[in-house]
């Protein structure tokens, strides 16, 4: 009897859409797509303004930006806890690094903001 249930409730799993599927999840409601944007293509140039924080790592420092964090590869000295800069770089995306946060920025340069430096 009891395989009789379990037979019935798989094939009522498979016949009313439980099943994988080749077609795309529908739209979610608002017309926005849930689909992720891609990243940036690696080496990217950017130049973003944020609050510089420590990462949930030890040493590693991230920039919070308005939009997303970003992970300072190599900083500066003048980049530190508290500091709102400007940095320049490129953008490092997937590259594997241990503090596990943010899209891997490599710094070019950093103005720390209202110095003029």
């Amino acid at each position: 009897m009891r395989i009789g249930v379990v037979a019935m409730a798989v094939v009522l799993a498979v016949a009313t859409g439980c099943a994988p599927s080749d077609r795309p999840s529908p739209v979610p409601p608002g017309g926005v797509s849930a689909t992720p944007t891609a990243p940036a293509p690696s080496g990217t140039e950017v130049s973003v303004r944020g609050t510089v924080r420590n990462g949930v790592e030890p040493g590693c420092l991230v920039l919070a930006a308005p939009d997303r964090e970003y992970l300072l590869v190599r900083p500066v000295p003048e980049l530190k806890p508290g500091v709102e800069a400007v940095v320049r770089g490129s953008l490092r995306p997937g590259t594997p690094t241990t503090c596990m946060q943010g899209t891997p920025l490599t710094v070019r340069t950093a103005e720390v903001a209202g110095t003029g430096s």
